[in-house]
């Protein structure tokens, strides 16, 4: 009897430590943000965060451009982003899971000079990725 109520406990101890995706998610974008951000991404381009929303099932991510690379030329080069953002979506197995489970993927490109000038901001959707 003693067997089973231990065994019964760490089923139930067990049960109530999982996290929903949504959860993890969450929890590993705050992680990356608060450890590794700002990263930069190439020459001129810094990731500032990432965040999961989990009511609206939304991963965003928050880069900047700097030096010569922060001004409206910019635009030319983010012209076809969101085709290539799907392409690394589907050739990144850090996204499959969250791909799987039909996750919003939000983009947000800024100014470091002029913080409040959005040169793209794009939802990637399921139907886009599948």
């Amino acid at each position: 009897m003693r067997k089973t109520i231990i065994l019964l406990a760490a089923t139930l101890v067990l049960a109530a430590c999982q996290e929903t995706l949504e959860e993890r998610a969450a929890r590993e974008a705050r992680e990356v943000t608060e450890a590794k951000c700002p990263m930069p991404i190439g020459d001129n381009m810094f990731l500032d965060s990432v965040v999961f929303d989990i009511p609206s099932r939304t991963q965003s991510q928050y880069f900047r451009f700097t030096g010569e690379s922060d001004n409206d030329s910019v635009v030319t080069f983010l012209s076809d982003a969101k085709n290539v953002l799907v392409k690394e979506l589907k050739n990144t197995p850090n996204y499959k899971a969250l791909m799987k489970a039909g996750v919003n993927f939000h983009y947000v490109y800024r100014s470091t000079n002029n913080p409040q000038k959005v040169y793209l901001e794009t939802t990637i959707t399921p139907e886009d990725y599948q």
